[in-house]
């Protein structure tokens, strides 16, 4: 997701969403990846997943308090 898309797909929607705020170089965060990439399919819907290159589009993690990589945050409706 990015900036521009962030408050329409997570903060405007009905769904709770599982987003992890992320930078492409973070070590931790390309060990996170296989998982969090599995995520969707583990949850069945239930909770909408997303990621945020916080490096290019920092304004979502900021409103948040991202402050290290990664980040996820769980966002109720």
């Amino acid at each position: 997701m990015t900036d521009s898309d962030f408050d329409s797909k997570v903060i405007q929607s009905n769904e709770s969403w599982l987003v992890e705020f992320y930078a492409p170089w973070c070590g931790h965060c390309k060990q996170l990846e296989p998982e969090y990439n599995r995520l969707p399919s583990k949850l069945n819907g239930e909770v909408k997943v997303g990621k945020v290159d916080a490096t290019v589009h920092s304004r979502s993690g900021s409103d948040y308090g991202v402050q290290g990589y990664p980040t996820i945050i769980f966002i109720p409706p």
